[in-house]
């Protein structure tokens, strides 16, 4: 398990990412999950980078979880962070989705 403590480490991990349309996980492709703990301006840091070329790039600084916006170069606030129903392990943020078993938690 990971060291929450360490100061600016990043931890890389390999999952399946998808897209969550209603009660439905659609488009299940290869991702790499970044994480940085204690990252000196964002916190708890992971960015997401699917096997497409899109880029997630999350933060948290213990006030709610934000999504950096590549349009308007600004963090904005993730309306809904959930596990997905009947599925475990799979961790949603609004719309889009990774499993999240393999990854540290804790």
């Amino acid at each position: 398990m990971t060291n929450i403590g360490a100061v600016n480490r990043e931890n890389n991990y390999q999952t399946t990412c998808y897209r969550r349309q209603g009660n439905q996980l659609l488009s299940p492709e290869s991702c790499q999950v970044t994480m940085e703990f204690e990252h000196p301006e964002n916190g708890l840091n992971w960015k997401i980078v699917t096997r497409s070329g899109q880029v997630h790039h999350y933060r948290n600084l213990g006030t709610g979880i934000q999504l950096w916006s590549h349009l308007s170069h600004q963090w904005v606030n993730v309306k809904q962070t959930d596990w997905f129903p009947e599925q475990e392990g799979i961790l949603c943020w609004d719309d889009f989705c990774a499993d999240w078993r393999e990854l540290p938690l804790d």
